[in-house]
């Protein structure tokens, strides 16, 4: 393969790896965030229900699934 091609497919790779990085990094900005703003909702005097928390929990296991299926069901883009 020409040097020109190689590079060329370097280039591309290394552009794929940059969008999944950035799609990584707003996922766990996004997760952060959540994290964040379910903390500050906590009330020291409410009463702790463990089913609600259990829910949560799975809701929370299945958008991270979710996602992370997402990204690895994506069709690779170009030649590479």
């Amino acid at each position: 393969m020409p040097k020109d091609k190689t590079a060329d497919c370097y280039v591309g790779l290394i552009s794929k790896l940059n969008r999944i990085e950035n799609q990584i990094n707003k996922m766990h900005k996004g997760i952060s965030e959540l994290k964040l703003k379910l903390s500050e909702e906590l009330d020291p005097d409410e009463e702790i229900c463990v089913d609600a928390i259990e829910s949560d929990l799975a809701l929370l296991e299945s958008i991270e699934d979710m996602c992370l299926t997402a990204l690895l069901d994506r069709e690779p883009e170009g030649d590479a």
